[in-house]
């Protein structure tokens, strides 16, 4: 029977942990860059667009429908 304890087992996962961010292909700085860039405009565009949503619903559902039954 192989009994291993928790400090020896914390060691080998911290070991293991290390092996595996070595293996890891980590992007360049002009990858981020643009990464960052593409995920940025996206996130403004899809604001503007539920922004846009939120008001014509609003328009249809408080302004008409308040009127309708107001």
């Amino acid at each position: 029977m192989n009994v291993v304890t928790w400090p020896g087992r914390t060691v080998a996962y911290l070991r293991e942990v290390q092996a595996e961010v070595r293996k890891v292909s980590w992007p360049t700085f002009d990858d981020l860059r643009k990464s960052t860039t593409v995920i940025i405009i996206f996130v403004l565009v899809f604001g503007v667009v539920i922004g846009l949503i939120d008001w014509a619903w609003s328009l249809i559902l408080v302004d008409g429908l308040g009127r309708a039954f107001g």
